[in-house]
């Protein structure tokens, strides 16, 4: 174990870039904080390339250099305001387009924007089993340091890709049932229905303006929520977890 007491050092300044989208892609590295998603790198197959503890923690199923802190530093490496003893630096783990085609029950996220609403869904498919999470068009980053948190020790058990053209979108997936969420369109089918369709992708919309023509453009189904007359809509995490939870329980 090193010990680093420096908060100006250059290692702590470039762990600190690491909040920002742009030197998370340049580096293709994020930063996970405390110690639930620290326990789920153990049982996934991903690689940590740093740790930085701040107390006694236990890291040597780790295979990485690992880094005593004081607290100030921590602090400096944290995005909350009470800070974790223990972060890890983590590769980004590419994931290849051919892998979802093996799949069989996606959802398609379009335009997120709200990093609480991201990580959410993400925790709720993978408790009611969804097999894979394509986000699409301009989503919040995934990598977010906000999106990890909010998906409660749930952030590697779901596979994720990012897909932001039309035309690959569809010569991808052509085999698949593209099923909208909205509460305007018509075709629409049960979620029963929806569970026993075999392949299929169900689209969440964003938050402000739901899903885009061209995506209901491209849907053959789909699905509403029944819902009081007098209420206009429900927040997109809740609305995208209760549908969910009825495909899980209708299979």
């Amino acid at each position: 174990m090193h010990n680093i007491d420096i908060i100006s050092s250059e290692k702590i300044k470039e762990i600190a870039k690491l909040h920002q989208k742009k030197y998370r892609d340049l580096k293709e590295l994020y930063i996970c904080e405390g110690t639930k998603i620290l326990d789920e790198l153990k049982t996934n197959d991903i690689e940590v390339k740093e740790i930085f503890v701040s107390s006694d923690y236990n890291t040597e199923e780790f295979k990485c250099p690992v880094y005593k802190v004081n607290e100030n530093i921590m602090k400096r490496l944290c995005t909350t305001d009470s800070p974790c003893e223990i972060l890890a630096v983590v590769k980004k783990k590419e994931r290849k387009i051919s892998e979802f085609k093996k799949l069989n029950k996606l959802i398609l996220l379009d335009s997120v924007s709200d990093p609480g609403n991201l990580g959410t869904i993400i925790r709720s498919a993978a408790a009611f089993n969804i097999e894979g999470i394509i986000l699409f068009g301009n989503c919040v980053d995934l990598y977010s340091s906000k999106v990890i948190r909010s998906c409660a020790g749930n952030f590697f058990k779901t596979p994720v890709i990012c897909i932001k053209a039309l035309n690959e979108l569809k010569k991808v997936f052509e085999d698949y049932v593209f099923v909208a969420t909205s509460l305007f369109e018509s075709n629409n089918i049960s979620l029963k229905e929806c569970a026993k369709l075999g392949k299929y992708i169900v689209m969440f919309g964003s938050e402000a303006t739901g899903l885009s023509k061209d995506l209901l453009n491209i849907s053959n189904k789909n699905i509403k929520l029944p819902m009081e007359k007098n209420v206009e809509s429900l927040n997109l995490s809740v609305s995208a977890s209760i549908v969910l939870y009825e495909l899980y329980t209708k299979n």
